[in-house]
């Protein structure tokens, strides 16, 4: 797959917004293989584990709205993306998930953001099934309009 499921879901919601874009990746690849890369994210969900991020982080600090997709791995964010939200303070900010998942939903997501930034205004998030990604224009579409954006 060229572009992943949850950068599919992000295009959308910048084409739809407007919004800059800033994609979370780890400095060391996860594995090309489905499984090797399950079991390298269990094992860093397993040690609360900080994987370091490739590029700089962004200012966020003149922006009102982020949005944070990411991919569900056992109901909870990658473990990059927890370095990213440790790095970032979206407190006094509207932040609204979205996740790809298949079968996890949200996960706990709103959870973890509302008890991350607890002056952050979290906003109901979209969880679409990664195999459904492609086609999920018609949902992030609705998604926003229901969010007012």
């Amino acid at each position: 797959m060229t572009v992943g499921n949850t950068a599919r879901i992000a295009q959308m919601v910048q084409d739809r917004t407007g919004a800059d874009s800033y994609e979370i990746v780890p400095l060391a690849d996860y594995p090309s293989d489905y499984q090797e890369t399950t079991e390298v994210a269990q094992e860093e969900l397993d040690a609360d584990a900080r994987p370091e991020i490739r590029d700089p982080l962004p200012d966020v600090s003149g922006y009102d709205t982020v949005f944070v997709g990411a991919p569900i791995w056992w109901g909870e964010y990658p473990m990059v993306v927890r370095t990213f939200l440790d790095a970032v303070d979206l407190n006094g900010k509207t932040v609204i998930p979205f996740t790809t998942h298949e079968g996890s939903g949200l996960g706990n997501t709103q959870q973890q953001l509302e008890a991350q930034y607890p002056q952050a205004t979290v906003l109901d998030g979209l969880a679409v099934r990664g195999s459904q990604a492609a086609d999920a224009q018609p949902d992030v579409d609705a998604w926003l309009e229901g969010l007012g954006l």
